[in-house]
């Protein structure tokens, strides 16, 4: 049988990453990321710039945590979708 969904070893890398990058982060960031990301699911670089201007923090491995932390999110949501499609298609 053919695998046509999202590859699981990528899935277990970006989950990873993001745990990681979730520690790195206070609860107070995690919220702001929180809310940011329910407008803005594909911040550029530029973006992270900006949040790190914010926080007063001149990292360049913040910048790579935040890119962490955004594409785990947005791979989580899309193996959610996923996950509910199979079931709804081995529920028929």
């Amino acid at each position: 049988m053919a695998f046509y969904g999202l590859n699981p070893d990528l899935l277990a890398q970006c989950a990873t990453k993001f745990a990681q990058a979730e520690q790195k982060f206070t609860n107070e960031q995690l919220e702001y990321l929180r809310q940011y990301y329910t407008v803005n699911k594909y911040p550029l670089s530029h973006d992270f710039q900006a949040i790190a201007k914010q926080w007063n923090i001149d990292d360049f491995h913040f910048n790579i945590s935040l890119d962490d932390w955004f594409l785990g999110r947005r791979m989580a949501e899309r193996e959610i979708v996923e996950r509910r499609d199979q079931g709804r298609i081995a529920a028929a």
